[in-house]
C-alpha cells in the first residue's frame, strides 16, 4: 500500500477537482472543504457532484479522503444560538462526508470565549455525547489539536484526556497538527523530543485515536500559542521533527496532509517529506 501522503486541495469547479489536482502532484490522500469554510449555510451536494467525486476516485485511485469542517464552528459555545448553529453545521458536514465516502471530518474544537476552560470542556463533553447519538454511520469525527490562540480549547493533551474519559467512544478520533502541537508547547524538533511528545500523547489520549496528521512547519517558536504555518523544514520545527514523523511506522496507514502556504508549493513540500523518509 502506498504511503498516505497528500495535501488540502482546492475544490473550485467541484469537489472532484481536488482528486485530479492531488493526483497530478503525487498525492495518495487529499483533504477538502465539502462547503464554504467561512459560511454557516451550505448547499446540499447534488447527485451530479457525488457521481463526479466517485468517478474521480476510480480514475485517480485516491481512496483516502478527509474533510475539514467550517472555521465558524464552535462546539464549546455556551451561547445556545451559536452552539446550535455550530452543532447543526458539523452534523451536516458529517452527512456530506457520508454521501462522498469521506472517512474523517476534521473539526476545530472551539473556544470558551472567556467562560473558562473547564466550562468549555464540559460543553464539548455534552456536545459529543449528543453527536454520537445523532451522527450518521460511515464518517468519523477527527478532533484537531489546537495551537492555543486566544481562548481556544484542546491545545493540551489533558483537555482531550478529560473529554475521552467522559466520552470513551472510539468513534471519536484525533487530528494532530504539527504546527499546532509545537505552538502549544510540544517539542518535535529532534527524534528525542518527538518521541517524548508522542509518548505523552499515547499516555493521555491514546495513539490508536490518532487518525489524521496535518503536516506543517511553524513560523513561530515553541510555545508561542500562535498558529502560523510554514513550509516543511523552513520553520521553527525544522527537518528533524518531520524526519521522525515520516519514519514512524505507526502512522504508515494514517493520512499525512499538508496545509502549508500556497498550493503551488505543495510539490516541494511533498518532495521534502519523501526525501526525509528515505534518508
Amino acid at each position: 500500500m502506498d504511503r498516505l501522503l497528500g495535501a488540502h486541495m482546492p475544490t473550485a469547479g467541484g469537489v472532484h477537482k481536488a482528486l485530479y489536482s492531488g493526483k497530478a502532484i503525487g498525492c495518495t490522500s487529499v483533504q477538502i472543504f465539502t462547503a464554504s469554510p467561512r459560511q454557516w449555510k451550505s448547499n446540499p451536494l447534488s447527485d451530479e457532484a457525488i457521481e463526479a467525486w466517485k468517478a474521480g476516485q476510480q480514475e485517480t485511485g485516491i481512496q483516502s479522503t478527509v474533510s475539514h469542517a467550517a472555521y465558524l464552528i464552535n462546539l464549546a459555545a455556551t451561547d445556545e444560538a451559536v452552539w446550535r448553529q455550530s452543532y447543526d453545521a458539523y452534523l451536516q458536514e458529517l452527512h456530506r462526508c457520508c454521501q462522498l465516502g469521506v472517512r474523517y471530518a476534521v473539526v476545530h474544537m472551539g473556544s470558551h470565549l472567556g467562560q473558562g476552560e473547564d466550562v468549555g470542556i464540559d460543553r464539548l463533553i455534552e456536545t459529543f455525547k449528543l453527536l454520537l447519538e445523532e451522527m450518521p454511520e460511515g464518517c468519523l469525527p477527527a478532533l484537531e489539536t489546537m495551537a492555543g490562540q486566544g481562548s481556544a480549547l484542546c491545545y493540551r493533551f489533558e483537555h482531550f484526556a478529560r473529554l475521552f474519559d467522559a466520552v470513551p467512544d472510539k468513534r471519536l478520533t484525533v487530528c494532530a497538527d504539527t504546527c499546532h502541537l509545537f505552538a502549544a508547547g510540544y517539542d518535535l524538533r529532534t527524534q528525542e523530543a518527538y518521541d517524548e511528545t508522542m509518548a505523552e500523547f499515547d499516555r493521555l489520549v491514546g495513539i490508536e485515536r490518532l487518525s489524521v496528521w496535518h503536516v506543517n512547519d511553524s513560523k513561530k517558536p515553541l510555545g508561542s500559542r500562535v498558529d502560523r504555518h510554514d513550509h516543511i523544514g523552513h520553520g521553527e520545527i525544522g527537518e528533524g521533527g518531520f524526519r521522525a514523523l515520516m519514519k514512524d511506522a505507526r502512522f504508515r496507514n494514517v493520512p499525512l496532509l499538508l496545509e502549508t502556504p500556497e498550493v503551488d508549493d505543495f510539490p516541494k513540500d511533498l518532495a521534502t517529506l519523501k526525501r526525509l523518509e528515505a534518508e
